[in-house]
C-alpha cells in the first residue's frame, strides 16, 4: 500500500509541476525518435504545416508536387508518406545524439542545458542544447570546426562548417507541439 501512496504522490507532483511535465514530454519525444515511430513523432505536429514553419525543400517528387498543389502547406498524409525522406533530410536522427548527450533532468533547475562533444584528432565538434524560453522549447544540434584541431593542422583551412538545426516547440504546460524548424550556418 505504501507503493500506491508514493505513486499517487509522484503523479500529483508531476501534474502540479510544469517542468516535470516538460521533462516527461521530452522523454516521450526522445523515445519516439529513437524508435523512429512515425505516428508518435507526427503527433507532435499540427497539420497542415505552413511552408514558413519548416525549412526543408525538395523532399521527393510526389511530396514536392503536392506541396505546390497545396500552395506550400504540408498535410499529415504528405508528411507521413514522405517521412523517411524528411527524417533523413532534416537529420532527425541527431535528436538521438542530443538526448544521449544532454541530461534532460538538468531542466529541473536550468532553462538551458548544452554540451559540446569534441573528439581528439577530429576536425569537427558537435553542439547539442535544449533551451526553455517562456512557453517555447528549443532543441538544437549542430557542428563547427574544432579550434584545437585547427591549431594542430593550420594548413587544412576550415574543416567543418558551422551548422545548426533548430527545432522550436510550444509547451502548453501539458504537451509539446512543433512550431518551427530553422537551419543556421
Amino acid at each position: 500500500m505504501i507503493t500506491d501512496s508514493v505513486t499517487r504522490l509522484e503523479s500529483k507532483n508531476i501534474v502540479s509541476n510544469p517542468r516535470a511535465i516538460l521533462i516527461a514530454e521530452l522523454g516521450r519525444f526522445s523515445s519516439a525518435i529513437a524508435k523512429k515511430d512515425k505516428q508518435e513523432i507526427l503527433s507532435y505536429f499540427t497539420f497542415p504545416l505552413t511552408d514558413t514553419s519548416v525549412n526543408f525543400f525538395e523532399v521527393d517528387s510526389l511530396f514536392d508536387k503536392q506541396r505546390q498543389e497545396h500552395h506550400g502547406a504540408i498535410t499529415h498524409s504528405m508528411f507521413l508518406n514522405s517521412f523517411d525522406s524528411i527524417y533523413t533530410l532534416t537529420e532527425m536522427n541527431e535528436f538521438n545524439n542530443l538526448f544521449k548527450t544532454v541530461d534532460v533532468n538538468g531542466l529541473k533547475t536550468k532553462d538551458e542545458i548544452s554540451k559540446e562533444v569534441h573528439s581528439k584528432n577530429e576536425g569537427c565538434y558537435f553542439i547539442y542544447s535544449i533551451t526553455v524560453r517562456g512557453n517555447e522549447v528549443i532543441l538544437k544540434y549542430g557542428t563547427n570546426t574544432d579550434a584545437e584541431y585547427m591549431k594542430a593542422h593550420p594548413d587544412e583551412g576550415e574543416v567543418c562548417g558551422e551548422y545548426a538545426a533548430i527545432w522550436i516547440f510550444k509547451f502548453d504546460r501539458q504537451k509539446i507541439s512543433f512550431l518551427k524548424h530553422q537551419i543556421a550556418g
